[in-house]
Order: C-alpha cells, then structure tokens, then sequence
C-alpha cells in the first residue's frame, strides 16, 4: 500500500512539474572563497538547486552539492533569490542559501550553513543565463580532537566556525 501511495505521489507530482516547467529553474553554481577571521582555509563548493518562481521577482527552492573546507561537507539547504528589478538584459539580485552541511567523514559532524549574497545575472537566449555574485559564508561544524602522551590520552569535540568572502559563478537553465 505504501508503495502504491507513493508513486501516485510521484505521478502527481511529475505532472505538477510538467504543468509549471515555465516557473521552474535549475541553477548550478561553482564558489570560492578566501577566509575571514582566523581561518585559513579557503573553500570551494560545487551547488546545484531547483529553485520555482513564486513571484514573477522571487522564487523559492531547494538544493545540495559538495563544500571544501577541512573536510568534505554535503550542504543541503533552502534557497531565495529576488530579483531587484524586472527582468533585463542585466538583472541585480539578492539570495540567501540557509541550511545544514553534513560531514560524511567519521569524527566529524556536520553544522549551520548560511551564505547570502549579491550580484548580476546575465540573460542569455531562452530561459539560460549566468549569474556572477559575491558575498558571505558561514559554515559551522565539530570534530573530534585526541591528544595524546606517554601518561595520559584525552579526546575532546572542537566546534568550528569558518567565515568567508565568496564569489560565486552560476549557469541557469
């Protein structure tokens, strides 16, 4: 029965997205960044989001990739984009990426992820563009620390923050 219900779901929802293809979008996303404060590690993410529009200036959407820090994290987060102005050639926007990054590695544990930002984004022929921002991530997690010596062996859980300026390069379609 579960199984019945479910793929009901899936049809239902396939044929919503079929019916609403012209307000749905699929962005990808490559950002760098380098440190702020005292971390010196420099980031690199790889995202990609389904983001639909609510409004003809805001969509609203969901998405995940691969974020480099120390360790590999799995940014899974909820995104909005609003678009300044009506929708030019060259088009000022806002986004906000809010979520959580989990760590697959063992001794790790994954955070709070949040990068808002600002940029342009670019109209190519059709419903493509490029999107080029900069702005601010945070992202938080903990590890496990050992020290060790002839007379005695401790573990503790560090917690981490790393901030960083980013830019981000996009492609939309």
């Amino acid at each position: 029965m579960k199984k019945v219900v479910l793929l009901i779901l899936l049809a239902c929802m396939s044929i919503a997205v079929q019916a609403q293809k012209d307000r749905l979008r699929f962005q990808t996303n490559i950002v760098a960044g380098t440190p702020l404060a005292d971390s010196d590690v420099k980031p690199l993410s790889l995202l990609i989001s389904a983001d639909y529009d609510v409004h003809p200036r805001l969509s609203a959407g969901l998405g995940t990739g691969l974020s480099k820090y120390d360790y590999l994290m799995v940014p899974v987060y909820g995104t909005l984009h609003w678009s300044i102005i009506k929708q030019h050639r060259f088009t000022p926007f806002m986004a906000s990426n809010i979520g959580y990054a989990f760590a697959p590695k063992k001794h790790v544990s994954g955070g709070f992820y949040f990068t808002p930002s600002v940029g342009v984004r670019y109209q190519l022929k059709g419903h493509h563009s490029l999107s080029l921002s900069i702005g601010y991530e945070l992202q938080k997690y903990s590890q496990l620390q050992s020290y060790e010596s002839s007379f005695v062996l401790t573990q503790y859980i560090e917690d981490i923050s790393n901030h960083a300026l980013t830019v981000n390069i996009g492609f939309v379609f």
